[in-house]
């Protein structure tokens, strides 16, 4: 890196006799030292999407807005290829951007102009102004470093080649962006945190022109791309395509409406302080352009401002599996009926324990695989169950119908497979038998589905991954089990809670309930009296529930007690009550039982502290009082 500081400051060559854009308000400049909200995905101008708003790895990000009229910012691609090429070459992390925010020039000449002066750095086209909006750049070239906890670090000039407009030194002798990258990189404060860009001002349209200008193929199709298309494409789950203007537009209110009720995309966790990996919310920008659109007339705008067609990755998205596991045999979906839960049992035949990174889920039947949630048996009950079951697999709702000795995770429509960070992983013992639950939702015509699963080992035996710190990945949970919901009654809250013996590392979370739930928190008391939101879902959907990361885990101390509160609706107006007319629901496995449950996954710096959690959790949870009922006929 220190090699990249010195060359980059002979590299800044520009051209002479810029003159900026006349601008009637300039933006309010993004502030250091805060966390810029980058919920966003844009598409590179190869079609490449990069999600923004996802940085689980701890990337160190930087992005130097550009345009394609700035003699300036033309002549600063040089000394961005040159520190694009030296990034390659080092391991530190680092993901160099290069931006064009300009309402009045198309994708295709921003693409044509950046082919002319052979950018080599990726180019991400922020048609809509979503990046604009958290970073606030003035001018461009300007630049911005994100370290890699997303806290702005720098922001300002590339170097100081231009000590003013008209003004250029002969040679750059500061390099701000490279030295910021690399004290990023390191952890080590940034020694000229702020410069003043030199170069052209960005222009903002009038806001009555804005507002007119949304378009189908500027503004619409880079949100459907990145947002939607992953499940609204052909042969994917999604009822339609989304993929093309007459698509979208005939459906262009429905859009805004699934989309303003946070219905779609399928994302029920509110927002929160601590962000999950794999977030799937649309920002407030994307929601009202999605409106201006829809209201605005469904413009289709010029052609040569749409994105190309992202490619969607085939095979195994997270490269070649350690073990590749498959239901035993195909299962047949009916036409019609309601929603099935089938229980498969796959053997594993593994000769040692392992420790789990990541499954990758491919189900066989896009169609009709709604969710699936993988769970281990070491007790064989469960193939005991699939003999007394004829057919493949075994039916059984909310459970997989025995207490599981583990579990690795789940699958639903539209996630992204990633690894548990850190080299972290969850126990897998030898002679351990795999059952996966498959929610089906029949589609009009008889299916068949056999799905299968592609397994990730920590790179090591289990025995020797374990003698590492924060490597384990176990499981606590709090429940409730004395649930009686009384018929009729809209809202019903229940509770639970547990606190932490020892030091632990919070990874995710997993809530579950059945079809009664209604919204849930999640929350952890520190010993000091502090509370933290560790997950909010306001509006509980059972068709959507999933596993939840955090994209840094975060350590709690022993004596946090964590808490789970609850709402349930049995009334009549809840259209997911399964009974008609309501009747009393308590707690149990079955379709019309009901269920309070959540999952924490845990590491900590010391195995042994991972194992006495679990051991004390599972006493907690064995003394919790059962409601008393009569046995059912």
């Amino acid at each position: 890196m220190r090699n990249l500081v010195a060359i980059m400051g002979l590299l800044g060559i520009g051209s002479v006799g810029a003159s900026g854009f006349v601008t009637a308000a300039e933006p309010e400049a993004g502030q250091l030292g805060e966390m810029p909200s980058l919920s966003v995905v844009l598409a590179d101008l190869g079609g490449t999407l990069h999600d923004l708003g996802q940085n689980d790895e701890g990337r160190v990000r930087a992005f130097v807005f550009l345009s394609t009229e700035c003699p300036i910012s033309n002549g600063s691609i040089r000394t961005l290829n040159a520190l694009g090429e030296t990034l390659k070459e080092s391991t530190v992390g680092v993901d160099l951007f290069g931006v064009v925010f300009d309402p009045y020039v198309t994708r295709a000449e921003i693409a044509r102009h950046f082919r002319q002066f052979e950018a080599a750095i990726p180019i991400l086209v922020d048609a809509s102004g979503l990046l604009f909006e958290a970073l606030r750049p003035t001018h461009v070239p300007e630049a911005f470093v994100l370290n890699r906890d997303g806290r702005l670090i720098y922001r300002g000039a590339i170097d100081n080649a231009w000590e003013a407009l008209g003004r250029r030194r002969i040679q750059a002798e500061e390099a701000y962006l490279a030295e910021a990258i690399e004290a990023a990189s390191v952890g080590r404060a940034v020694s000229i945190p702020e410069t003043e860009p030199v170069g052209c001002l960005i222009e903002l349209p009038p806001a009555d022109e804005a507002s007119s200008r949304v378009t189908y193929t500027r503004d619409i199709a880079p949100i459907l791309q990145a947002r939607c298309l992953n499940c609204h494409r052909e042969g994917q789950a999604a009822p339609f395509a989304l993929g093309t203007y007459e698509q979208a537009a005939r459906r262009a209110r429905q859009i805004v409406r699934v989309t303003q009720d946070r219905i779609m995309p399928p994302w029920i966790p509110g927002s929160g302080p601590e962000r999950f990996v794999g977030d799937r919310r649309l920002t407030d920008r994307e929601l009202d352009l999605l409106v201006a659109w829809a209201e605005g007339g469904r413009t289709r705008g010029d052609e040569a401002d749409l994105p190309p067609a992202p490619s969607f990755a085939e095979g195994w998205l997270l490269g070649q599996p350690d073990l590749i596991v498959r239901m035993p045999e195909p299962f047949t979906v009916p036409a019609d009926g309601p929603d099935l839960f089938q229980n498969f049992v796959i053997p594993l035949d593994l000769d040692e324990d392992r420790l789990v990174a990541a499954i990758e889920f491919h189900p066989g039947n896009p169609r009709v695989a709604h969710h699936a949630v993988l769970f281990l048996d070491e007790s064989g009950t469960a193939r005991a169950l699939d003999r007394a079951s004829p057919g493949p697999g075994y039916p059984n709702f909310g459970g997989p119908g025995f207490f599981p000795s583990g579990a690795l995770g789940g699958w639903s429509v539209g996630n992204t497979p990633r690894m548990l960070p850190n080299g972290m992983g969850r126990y897998l013992k030898r002679g351990s038998d795999l059952v996966v639950q498959m929610h089906y939702h029949p589609t009009g015509k008889q299916e068949t589905d056999q799905s299968e699963i592609g397994l990730f080992f920590v790179p090591k035996p289990a025995r020797e991954a374990l003698k590492e710190p924060a490597k384990l990945v176990g499981s606590i949970w709090l429940a409730d089990y004395e649930i009686d919901l009384p018929a009729g009654v809209n809202h019903v809250e229940r509770s639970a809670s547990y606190t932490l013996p020892r030091d632990v590392i919070l990874v995710g979370v997993v809530p579950h309930m059945h079809l009664l739930g209604k919204a849930m928190t999640v929350t952890a008391t520190l010993p000091g009296g502090q509370e933290k939101t560790l997950i909010d879902i306001e509006r509980w959907n059972y068709n959507w529930q999933d596993e939840y990361y955090y994209e840094r885990p975060f350590p709690l101390p022993a004596g946090t007690r964590l808490e789970v509160r609850a709402a349930f609706d049995n009334s009549a107006e809840n259209p997911s009550n399964p009974s008609r007319p309501p009747r009393r629901v308590t707690w149990g496995d079955g379709t019309n039982d009901e269920m309070l449950f959540c999952f924490f996954l845990i590491a900590a710096e010391r195995t042994e502290d991972v194992i006495h959690v679990i051991l004390d959790n599972l006493g907690h949870d064995a003394r919790q009082p059962r409601l008393a009922l009569e046995p059912r006929p």
